[in-house]
């Protein structure tokens, strides 16, 4: 705390006697903004940036009544109500990016309707975070108002990052009004004498997106040190409970998404932290944990904007160019995704507005990349695998998932592997189902992309993966080569029966072919031992035990079995289209003919390549 008051202290007397002064000075910055608008470099986001600013001038303020706030409890659906909400932060981003790129009146106009707007919300918190948005619970310590969700968190934020940097240029009652709100609903929600938010000693990513959220609002609208340095420094434990999500090896498991969502969050509040200490703390730097997690990005891609979909991750990533190349500033080892792959001037679905100004203001030219390099990757901690190669011109990656069924965000996937070649995913871990009431409740693993039967793992007895931490997998072998990868992990506490005494995964790829071999012992011969394989691809049945996927662009894949030995089964279900572009997910089922006490199974999987 002594120290955390003297860094900002210093900050103050460098900056004159005001420290905010110091925050996002690359924000406001009249030149930056003049290269942005001129350099061809920004041209296509520019260009996006002026078209939809300009279209939603003719349209008018998205309503969110009260039909719209209670459907989450009345019916479980959350879209309709964030679609509109939502659509304001468009908006908002789109009116500030054009305000400061053109310095229109008209901007700053259609800008002040939109902070008149979010002030009008009922609470910044979304229904599916308040436990139950038609109760008025007056047993809480926060009504609605006030509760610090995500987007509560957030809004604040943005809103005070948008009253830094054109606040002299908005109208001065619109300006009083955003701070007040600011103050009522989250800061001062967060510093009075109520109960701490569960979040603030999570290690996941809202420990980040909250704790991070209110930090940097804490540092735009509280310019007095020994007010501002209580409050930090609550924030920074709450990044240590953060940090302490992560081991050694980096990971996120809760996936990429959700890396960059809440180590974004904690890199933005590091950057405006480090201004208002004129360098004194700087949160990035002389940390092993903190470089691992930076690098964990670049370990999650197949091929193109293909990434490893376990968790609550979607089957392609959007990454955001401007955290990417901030991390790349500072640390040389990063390797930046393809430039066709970032995210734009938006961000992500939810027009996050400190995504998408850093990712005008932070990109740089001499970091674009047009490719990925061949590598491997073992995330010991995580139990995750990856190789990412190129065979015969065509890029094929695999991975495989150990890790238990209690991560955040968690599927039950022990043992889920994926193939990818080309643009394909051939065999996949499905990712990311649709968000609604139903799915973060009781019914969560009897859908098909959490529970073990959307994935490619066995079913033994008709029984599936069970959630919980004691069911996980150990390594048993990690021999990457680049002759061929070894793995091999123990599954045996993935599944909650006595008659299973073992069952171990063990996985060999080279280049373009995967040999899996599942060695099963039981105290009594099982009812049955079915082993399961998912796929986008609708798979055709040859004769002599030899199934065929046809990927497309001259891409195939054929797995090969004993058909002596086992009995194929193929059903389609419905999935997602408008989360994954596939409207069916192919559960491929080789069913052991005559269960023993030990089986081994064996099939082997090939990519073929015409391009």
């Amino acid at each position: 705390m002594k120290s955390l008051l003297k860094a900002l202290q210093y900050g103050t007397e460098t900056a004159g006697g005001n420290g905010v002064e110091l925050l996002f000075s690359e924000g406001r910055d009249k030149a930056t903004w003049g290269r942005i608008s001129t350099n061809s470099f920004y041209s296509e986001m520019v260009c996006e940036i002026r078209e939809l600013g300009n279209s939603l001038l003719e349209e008018p303020m998205p309503v969110i009544p009260f039909s719209l706030y209670k459907m989450f409890d009345t019916t479980g659906d959350r879209e309709l109500f964030q679609n509109a909400y939502f659509e304001r932060r468009r908006r908002l981003d789109a009116f500030v990016f054009l305000s400061l790129l053109d310095e229109d009146d008209k901007y700053i106009s259609a800008l002040e309707d939109v902070l008149w707007a979010i002030c009008d919300e009922y609470t910044w918190c979304l229904p599916a975070h308040l436990g139950g948005s038609l109760s008025l619970k007056y047993d809480e310590a926060r009504g609605h108002r006030e509760v610090l969700d995500l987007f509560a968190t957030e809004t604040a934020f943005s809103l005070s990052e948008v009253i830094h940097l054109l606040g002299q240029r908005l109208s001065e009652i619109v300006v009083h009004r955003v701070v007040k709100e600011i103050k009522e609903r989250v800061l001062e929600s967060y510093a009075s004498l109520k109960p701490s938010s569960w979040w603030e000693t999570t290690d996941m990513n809202w420990a980040a997106v909250c704790g991070g959220s209110i930090g940097a609002t804490a540092m735009y609208l509280i310019q007095e040190d020994d007010t501002l340095a209580p409050l930090l420094h609550r924030v920074l434990d709450t990044m240590d409970c953060f940090l302490d999500g992560f081991a050694a090896d980096g990971a996120c498991r809760e996936g990429v998404g959700y890396w960059a969502y809440g180590f974004g969050y904690f890199v933005y509040f590091a950057a405006l932290l480090k201004q208002r200490t004129a360098g004194e703390i700087d949160l990035m730097q002389n940390n092993d944990k903190i470089k691992s997690i930076a690098m964990f990005q670049q370990k999650c891609y197949l091929s193109d904007n293909y990434v490893i979909s376990y968790s609550d991750t979607r089957l392609t990533y959007e990454y955001q160019i401007g955290l990417t190349h901030y991390l790349k500033s500072l640390f040389e080892e990063i390797d930046v995704p393809p430039f066709a792959f970032h995210s734009g001037p938006w961000g992500d679905h939810c027009f996050r507005f400190s995504h998408g100004i850093r990712n005008l203001l932070w990109s740089r030219e001499e970091y674009v990349t047009n490719k990925l390099p061949e590598a491997y990757y073992v995330l010991e901690e995580a139990q995750i695998f990856i190789r990412r190669s190129e065979w015969n011109g065509t890029n094929v990656a695999f991975s495989l998932k150990g890790g238990h069924n209690a991560e955040p965000h968690n599927h039950n996937d022990i043992g889920s592997f994926i193939l990818h070649a080309g643009e394909q995913p051939i065999f996949v871990d499905p990712g990311l189902g649709k968000y609604t009431k139903e799915y973060f409740g009781d019914q969560r693993y009897s859908m098909i992309y959490n529970g073990s039967h959307g994935h490619s793992v066995p079913i033994i007895e008709g029984l599936h993966q069970q959630e919980g931490e004691q069911y996980a997998a150990q390594w048993v072998q990690i021999s990457p080569s680049e002759e061929g990868d070894v793995l091999v992990l123990d599954l045996t506490n993935a599944y909650k029966t006595d008659n299973l005494i073992s069952l171990t995964r063990s996985c060999r790829f080279d280049t373009h072919r995967l040999r899996i071999e599942d060695k099963y012992s039981f105290a009594k011969p099982p009812i049955s031992i079915t082993e399961r394989f998912v796929t986008f691809i609708e798979p055709a049945l040859q004769k002599g035990g030899e199934i065929v996927l046809q990927a497309g662009n001259g891409i195939s894949a054929k797995l090969h079995y004993d058909y002596n030995e086992l009995e194929y089964r193929c059903e389609r279900v419905a999935f997602l289209p408008e989360t994954t572009n596939q409207s069916f997910l192919y559960l491929i089922d080789l069913m052991v003919k005559e269960p023993k006490r030990e089986n081994n199974v064996v099939v082997n999987i090939e990519i073929y390549s015409q391009v």
